[in-house]
């Protein structure tokens, strides 16, 4: 009887982001979720999405801020945002997640420790309509789980090379 497939299992520190059509790197983005809540008045439930903060290290660059600015002051612009969870080994999209119609709702610059020394970070939190979990893409057959071999003499995927003994000294003196 075959084994059953081995699913691969996924990790979180491979992924991507889209703001728009613009791609932007984040160190870090907060979870996605959806929750129903009772509304008091009506009794009715209702769904509601958590706000997401994504987080990236500070540069010249003011977009972020600049963004959030322009939506405080009544310019509204509302944007897909789409994360993108990547295969580790291929860097191909396993799953991905539209934020429709997202808008920033917090931006907040780093915080200041003469004694530490972290990378001064920038957040921007998002509010959106709704989230959408995409459909999967088709993902090669390359970037399914591998099983290592116990009878392999290779490490992390390399052939190892031992370098020759050199002879002891009787050996080489009776030579």
């Amino acid at each position: 009887m075959p084994a059953p497939a081995v699913e691969q299992l996924l990790g979180t520190s491979r992924f991507r982001v889209r703001i728009g059509s613009r791609e932007i790197g984040f160190c870090s983005v907060g979870r996605i979720s959806s929750e129903r809540e009772l509304d008091e008045a009506t009794g009715k439930p209702h769904d509601r999405f958590a706000t997401v903060v994504l987080r990236r290290a500070l540069s010249r660059s003011t977009d972020l801020y600049d963004w959030r600015s322009a939506f405080a002051a009544g310019k509204p612009d509302r944007r897909d945002v789409t994360i993108e969870q990547l295969d580790a080994a291929s860097d191909a999209v396993v799953n991905a997640w539209l934020l429709a119609q997202a808008w920033p709702c917090r931006w907040s610059g780093p915080a200041f420790d003469a004694l530490a020394t972290e990378v001064a970070c920038e957040e921007l939190e998002l509010a959106f309509d709704s989230a959408v979990w995409l459909p999967p893409p088709a993902i090669p057959p390359a970037a399914t789980a591998r099983i290592p071999s116990s009878t392999s003499s290779s490490t992390s995927g390399r052939a190892t090379r031992r370098a020759p003994r050199p002879a002891s000294r009787s050996a080489a003196a009776s030579a």
